[in-house]
This record gives structure tokens, C-alpha cells and sequence, in this order.
């Protein structure tokens, strides 16, 4: 009876990502990382973001996801733009993993982008080379140690 009820709910979830691969929710982060100054006006910033990803469906597999988030950042002082990229790991409360590129660009502070499942098994194994959607990232306070806080809003209305 347990296999059967394992089997149910794995095919539940699987279904319900695949039927929704473009997450709706929230990344909290916080960023570390090394910038260097290029110029008197450009900073190319290396390091990762990391946090939870927060579903607005609490029943949705990634909700309460841990996700951490290699990437590079350059930053333009003078025209205040800023682009960014990288890849996200998820591990999800079963511990499924899945992971996904992104890349954005926007005002420094606030900028948005799309991301792409690259991989993952469990339920996210059919999702891989699908677009996951489109995020608004948007730093919230800069630490004077450099590090950073954060938000990434996933596929909300933008």
C-alpha cells in the first residue's frame, strides 16, 4: 500500500510540474561574493546568490525549494544599467535536484530576464531544455561589506 500511495504521489507531482513549469513565487537571496573595479565606472561582480524559493501554490513541488546560484555580474555606474548571469541548483523538500541558467538585464538594483530548466531528475526530469519563464530580480539592501540582499520575483506579472 506504501509503494502505491509513493507511486500516486510521484506521479501527482511529476504531472503537476510539468504541467506548470513556469513556477509562480519568490526567491529570497542573499549574495557573496568579489567585485573589481575595471574602470572609475564599471564593477564586474563574481559569486553566488542563495536562499528559498517560496511557490504561491504551497502544494507546488518547488515550494520551500533551497536554491543556490553561481553567477557573474557587470555593472555600468555611468548609465546605471546592469547585466547579469548564471545557473541556480534547486533541491526540493524530497530532495530532488533540478538546476537552471538565467540571464537579465535592467537599471542596477532592479533588472529582469528569463530563465531554462537545464536539468534535474524526479519530477523535474522531463522539464529539461524548457523555458521556466521570466523573473524580476531586485536588490534590496547592499551591505557595506559588500554582501547583498534580495529578491527575485518568478513569473509574476511584471
Amino acid at each position: 500500500m506504501k509503494i502505491v500511495l509513493f507511486l500516486v504521489s510521484f506521479l501527482f507531482s511529476t504531472v503537476t510540474l510539468a504541467n506548470n513549469q513556469m513556477p509562480v513565487g519568490n526567491f529570497g537571496w542573499f549574495g557573496v561574493g568579489d567585485a573589481t573595479q575595471i574602470s572609475e565606472t564599471k564593477i564586474y561582480w563574481t559569486g553566488e546568490f542563495s536562499g528559498t524559493f517560496f511557490s504561491v501554490e504551497e502544494g507546488h513541488p518547488l515550494h520551500s525549494a533551497s536554491m543556490r546560484c553561481p553567477a557573474s555580474m557587470e555593472l555600468d555606474l555611468t548609465n546605471n544599467v546592469q547585466k547579469a548571469d548564471g545557473y541556480c541548483m534547486l533541491r526540493d523538500l524530497n530532495g530532488h535536484r533540478s538546476s537552471i541558467e538565467w540571464a537579465g538585464s535592467g537599471s542596477i538594483g532592479d533588472m529582469s530576464g528569463g530563465f531554462t530548466w537545464v536539468s534535474g531528475d524526479g519530477p523535474y526530469a522531463d522539464l529539461v531544455g524548457q523555458s521556466g519563464g521570466v523573473f524580476r530580480g531586485v536588490t534590496i539592501t547592499n551591505w557595506e561589506d559588500g554582501m547583498a540582499t534580495g529578491v527575485a520575483y518568478w513569473n509574476w506579472n511584471q
